[in-house]
């Protein structure tokens, strides 16, 4: 497992990933907190762009919109009170809140943190549990899958 995530960290250490990671964490962030375009439209648009890409590259490029829809989305909620995607809806409450007392800056630090806390831990987890999952996904039938679908 160890050389695995060596491996991985060796790949996405490129230039060109840093360069995709960057790109569509600014579209993601752009795109999220613009009320009525959401990361879904962002992944939509980045999606040609991953053709003529290596596949770690435009992976990273993918997920890195994504991610950075999902912070971008609690900006305009917080700002404005308007959520940028639905995921941040529950922010306005406390976030735009703390806008009309002048604490802009607290609520937008707090939601960036908490952001980057939540997607550390959830890939911790996520790394810890692949090989667990994997292969209790592998032995899914045709039932099972119907009833996903």
């Amino acid at each position: 497992m160890i050389e695995s995530i060596s491996a991985a960290l060796g790949l996405m250490s490129s230039f060109e990933v840093m360069i995709a990671i960057f790109i569509g964490s600014f579209a993601g962030i752009v795109f999220g907190a613009i009320p009525g375009l959401t990361y879904s439209m962002a992944l939509a648009l980045m999606l040609p762009f991953t053709f003529t890409m290596q596949p770690v590259t435009g992976i990273s490029l993918l997920l890195a919109t994504y991610i950075g829809g999902m912070t971008g989305g609690s900006i305009s909620a917080i700002l404005i009170g308007i959520p940028g995607t639905p995921s941040a809806a529950a922010t306005v409450a406390d976030g735009y809140a703390l806008t009309k007392k002048g604490e802009a800056s607290v609520a937008l630090g707090t939601a960036v943190v908490v952001s980057t806390v939540g997607g550390l831990v959830s890939l911790v987890i996520m790394v810890l549990l692949v090989d667990f999952i994997s292969t209790f996904a592998i032995r899914f039938g045709p039932a099972e899958i119907f009833m996903l679908v």
